[in-house]
């Protein structure tokens, strides 16, 4: 019977080791089921361990322009009533209404369909539905685009937009589903001045 001692155990690579501690655990070799137990939990404490992977710059911005936009949502549910019950109120006799949620389950700005389908680098946003129509308020990136060529867009009813252009010409990739053409947008290279643009807007859906 070979004699297991700690130094002959350290001496064994990590699949012998494991090898060695099921066939003890088959013979009930107490002593030696300890022993391979130590040495393997030490030596798994001895790996380093795997951290998250650091964020791409691309990544980096999405995070913290998603919160920005998350800021200026609270800003403005704290100064108009954007609850889904109140927007649920007011749909009455819309057909398939379905209120929006102001941000993410997270807090922070929604991922939006053509981040979501590849078709752009970052499409973060914050909205609000009120009867037939939508107030938006996003980031957007072009795919392969410089982060330094981001835009931030406004798009809402025509009515609630002053200046708006047709979805079309503001985002030319867009599908025509996405084009939205009842409504009109305005882009921003600046996040103040789309907020106030947003801000107006939502002054006049919850009117």
């Amino acid at each position: 019977m070979v004699d297991w001692t700690d130094d002959r155990i350290a001496a064994l690579s990590d699949k012998d080791l494991k090898t060695l501690l099921v066939n003890a655990e088959r013979k009930s070799a107490t002593e030696v089921i300890e022993k391979c137990q130590t040495a393997l939990e030490s030596r798994n404490a001895a790996k380093p361990r795997k951290g998250p992977k650091p964020r791409t710059e691309v990544k980096e911005f999405e995070h913290q322009i998603a919160g920005e936009l998350a800021a200026v949502g609270t800003e403005m549910a704290a100064k108009y009533d954007l609850s889904e019950e109140t927007a649920k109120a007011g749909a009455v006799g819309v057909k398939g209404f379905k209120a929006h949620k102001l941000l993410d389950a997270k807090g922070f700005a929604k991922l939006g369909g053509m981040q979501r389908d590849g078709s752009v680098a970052i499409e973060r946003y914050i909205s609000h539905r009120r009867g037939d129509g939508t107030v938006y308020l996003g980031v957007f990136l072009a795919k392969d685009a410089p982060i330094e060529d981001h835009e931030f867009q406004v798009i809402a009813p025509q009515a609630f937009l002053d200046g708006g252009q047709p979805v079309a010409q503001v985002r030319p990739s867009a599908t025509e589903k996405q084009k939205q053409p009842a409504d009109r947008a305005l882009s921003f290279k600046d996040l103040p001045s789309a907020a106030a643009a947003f801000d107006a807007a939502l002054a006049k859906i919850t009117a």
